[in-house]
């Protein structure tokens, strides 16, 4: 398989994180450059159309023992390994990221939020940890914050590429709030009626993700200030996707809701007063409950 690299950097991929990352201190970038371009290689590998499954799982599956081997023939798996290595990661952390993409290979229907929240540690969640090794955290809470960071932003892309999912046969939008429970793609894409029903469960399920943000913020005032503003500016930056996508009533079906450069230069300076002189919110523990509870098979000494 030949990779582009350039097509996988997080300018090219990723404008939201890319804006976000240049507040980093230039210590720590180029080693969350090496994570995100593993994890958009791993991810890719999930979305390629032009392998079929067995393929594109036996690829996936080489990454898994490769992983666990700290060996890899391939430079992007290499690089991230030399990385683990760097910073102590533990390789049950990346091996649990390959295996939700594996889940993404076939037909997907999430029945409730406990699965998807173990589907979104899987596939976000473990980047938010990976983040918190390579900057140094030792307080377990904060990788707790960092996984639940990383499950709300994984939530506002599922609001976000909910057309694009389905037409893939994935529907990560929990079948306990759908008010259409069915996961027939073409009556989906070809009927407004279930569509608008749709775009009104979505409001329902960015409240909760606005509710997990708000959580996480916890852990982002507790950050080094050189951590903090490009965290938050990335949390921050991320959740306004959802609030466009609840101005425009959950309409995700006409075109991709993003924020412009204006917008995120604004943003960001608001997230700034956020940071600085905002009073805290208080935490909502019952989101903390069921995330933990969601996330009881984590082997205790990640969390």
């Amino acid at each position: 398989m030949k990779v582009n690299l350039k097509r996988l950097s997080l300018k090219y991929r990723a404008k939201t994180f890319y804006f976000a990352s240049l507040f980093l201190p230039k210590e720590v970038r180029k080693d969350i450059e090496i994570l995100y371009i593993f994890c958009r290689f791993v991810d890719d590998l999930g979305d390629d159309q032009s392998f079929n499954k067995n393929e594109s799982f036996k690829k996936l599956s080489s990454i898994k023992n490769d992983l666990k081997n700290y060996n890899s023939n391939c430079s992007i798996v290499m690089n991230f390994i030399s990385l683990m290595k760097k910073h102590s990661i533990d390789s049950s952390i990346p091996t649990a990221l390959v295996e939700g993409v594996c889940k993404d290979l076939n037909d997907v229907v999430i029945r409730n939020y406990s699965q998807l929240i173990q589907y979104s540690f899987s596939v976000a969640g473990t980047v938010g940890y990976m983040f918190c090794k390579i900057i140094r955290i030792k307080d377990k809470n904060q990788f707790f914050r960092g996984i639940e960071l990383g499950i709300a932003m994984q939530f506002t892309n599922i609001a976000r590429d909910i057309k694009e999912d389905i037409l893939m046969d994935r529907i990560y939008l929990p079948q306990e709030i759908r008010t259409f429970k069915g996961k027939n793609k073409t009556k989906i894409l070809k009927n407004k009626k279930i569509q608008k029903s749709i775009s009104k469960d979505l409001l329902i399920f960015l409240e909760k993700t606005d509710e997990i943000y708000l959580n996480s913020w916890h852990g982002i005032y507790n950050l080094e200030k050189k951590y903090a503003i490009p965290v938050a500016i990335a949390a921050e930056l991320y959740q306004r996707i959802g609030n466009k996508i609840r101005f425009y009533e959950g309409n995700v079906w006409n075109k991709r809701v993003y924020l412009n450069i204006f917008e995120k230069f604004f943003f960001s300076i608001l997230t700034m007063f956020k940071l600085f002189i905002f009073k805290k919110q208080n935490i909502k523990k019952d989101i903390d409950e069921q995330i933990r509870k969601s996330l009881k098979f984590i082997n205790a000494k990640i969390l």
